[in-house]
C-alpha cells in the first residue's frame, strides 16, 4: 500500500463513519446520479445540510460534483481504485 493511500484511508473512514454521510454514499451507490435536493428528500434533511455532507465526501475523494443546469448532483468516484475497494467493503455489509 502506498504512503498516499495510507494517508487517505483514515480521512475516508472518518468521513464514512458519520451515519448521514454513510447513508448518502449508500444512496449514491444505488442511484448513480442523484441530485442534492433528491438526497435531502430521501434523508428528510435540509438541502443545505446534505450539501455540506456531500462537500465533505467530495473533499475526501469519494464523490465528484456534477452540475446539471440549476441542480448539483453527485457521483461516486468509481474510477478511483481506492474508492472501488472501499465500496466493495461497504456492499458486503
Amino acid at each position: 500500500m502506498s504512503t498516499a493511500t495510507e494517508e487517505k484511508l483514515p480521512r475516508i473512514f472518518a468521513a464514512l463513519g458519520d451515519s448521514t454521510r454513510y447513508q448518502i454514499m449508500e444512496l449514491l451507490m444505488r442511484y448513480p446520479d442523484i441530485c442534492v435536493s433528491n438526497l435531502a428528500f430521501e434523508l428528510d434533511l435540509s438541502v443545505s445540510a446534505v450539501s455540506q455532507q456531500c462537500k465533505l465526501l467530495e473533499l475526501n475523494g469519494l464523490v465528484r460534483r456534477v452540475r446539471k443546469g440549476q441542480q448539483i448532483c453527485y457521483q461516486v468516484r468509481r474510477d478511483d481504485p481506492l474508492v472501488r475497494s472501499i465500496l466493495s467493503l461497504v456492499k458486503e455489509t
